[in-house]
């Protein structure tokens, strides 16, 4: 039987679930042995730390990972650093490490975009710093996202440079004040010496598409595909994202337009990954990728929707099975690994 090393974090847990028990506690690792012995894979889990670049354990096996979404993200460096190490000691990583580094990175993401997906818009800015978009021509209205962050947390709608300012000192923490006293002083004691910009929290500034009702989440694993559509509800902006899943509609009352899932697996096979979750607007002409994300992305659109679209004889038709995250993660995994 073929082997897979599943990384795990300190406590054990890998990938993400809605509705796991307890909460945060990711996949059922039993349940995920089951599925990948189904295709003829031994899942071997392996905590994070223990994966040592070099390990013939590890270099000899494909090796699929876990990412987090812990307080100030402390552990997920951790885990990068990691995986970044044993991609460059020639394991074979499922997904590649960039995918990890843009995970609840919105400006590593938007550079991905610029490199793998240039006709796939709207293209963004990224900046690190308030000095850097002051900087720039920049044309009002444009939506604001920090680095970091999901359900719609840290977006802002920005019609001109004054609430430009606004937003990002809302966003940044404050130096301590002794660092702050020191950096105020370094000009008189330095001569020449140019202060660090107060503002550094890195961010996106996208362009504004204008009435919008709602997006489309879509999820790709492998020959399944999961859709569900996002109202814009009353107070909350322009922001689909984070309105509560009990007010979304899945499957086929999404209603998808027509060219969403040809436009969602064109990205899906640019990228070359086994599963993506991407965020679609639709301003009734053109297709809008918002965001994407290839792993450790929320799946509440599985349990959710009574089945899945599968592509056949160059149409999509609605299955109607209820599956486990599990069997579908498995199966998107050992899909990918079989020859192209």
């Amino acid at each position: 039987m073929n082997k897979i090393i599943a990384l795990q974090d300190y406590k054990g847990r890998f990938g993400s679930k809605h509705f796991d028990k307890p909460y945060r506690s990711g996949m059922e690792k039993e349940k995920l042995k089951k599925h990948f012995a189904d295709c003829g894979y031994d899942l071997e889990f392996l905590y994070v730390y223990k994966a040592i670049p070099g390990m013939e354990i590890v270099k000899d096996v494909p090796v699929i990972y876990t990412s987090q979404e812990d307080i100030n993200y402390l552990y997920k460096t951790f885990i990068e650093d990691v995986v970044l190490s044993l991609q460059d000691s020639g394991a074979k990583l499922i997904p590649e490490y960039k995918y990890l580094r843009a995970n609840n990175n919105k400006v590593f993401m938007e550079r991905l975009r610029k490199s793998l997906l240039p006709d796939f818009g709207p293209q963004a800015l990224t900046f690190g710093s308030l000095e850097e978009a002051e900087q720039s021509k920049l044309q009002y209205p444009l939506v604001l996202k920090v680095a970091e962050g999901a359900s719609g947390r840290g977006v802002f709608l920005i019609k001109n440079k004054k609430q430009l300012i606004k937003a990002l000192k809302e966003i940044n923490r404050k130096d301590p004040v002794k660092e702050r006293l020191k950096e105020w002083l370094r000009p008189y004691k330095y001569k020449g010496y140019i202060r660090e910009d107060k503002f550094r929290r890195k961010f996106i500034l996208q362009p504004f598409i204008p009435n919008l009702k709602n997006d489309w989440k879509v999820y790709v694993f492998g020959e399944r595909l999961y859709v569900f559509k996002r109202p814009i509800l009353k107070g909350r902006g322009i922001k689909a994202s984070g309105g509560g899943y009990d007010n979304y509609y899945y499957g086929l009352e999404a209603e998808a337009p027509t060219g969403l899932f040809n436009h969602a697996q064109s990205i899906y096979n640019r990228l070359n990954v086994p599963h993506v979750s991407l965020d679609i607007a639709y301003d009734g002409t053109n297709f809008h990728l918002i965001e994407f994300q290839a792993l450790y992305f929320g799946t509440a659109g599985i349990p959710y929707s009574k089945g899945y679209f599968k592509q056949e004889n160059q149409g999509w038709h609605f299955v109607e099975e209820k599956l486990e995250i599990e069997q579908v993660y498995a199966d998107a995994i050992v899909e990918y690994l079989k020859p192209r």
